[in-house]
């Protein structure tokens, strides 16, 4: 499996496989499907064997879509 891994991590530059303390092996990828895929990859070409998959974790982010028409003052750390 960590052979796979270290295979997987070659093949697609976008993915990031991690070892946790627990033992437990972690695949970040850009998204469910890329993971779902990546995992297919995994089990199909490069590890050829078996292995437990939990349900996925999605970290979901914002951004600033358009400028406010309010202004905002704060004071940085930095004192500036």
């Amino acid at each position: 499996l960590v052979e796979g891994l270290k295979k997987l991590s070659k093949s697609d530059p976008l993915v990031v496989c991690t070892t946790e303390e627990s033992g437990e092996h972690v695949i970040a990828g850009c998204g469910e499907l890329h993971v779902e895929i990546c995992l297919k990859d995994l089990k199909d070409e490069y590890a050829q064997c078996d292995f437990i998959v939990s349900d996925p974790v999605v970290s979901y982010r914002e951004t600033v879509a358009e400028e406010s028409n309010q202004t905002c003052l704060a004071k940085s750390p930095n004192k500036h």
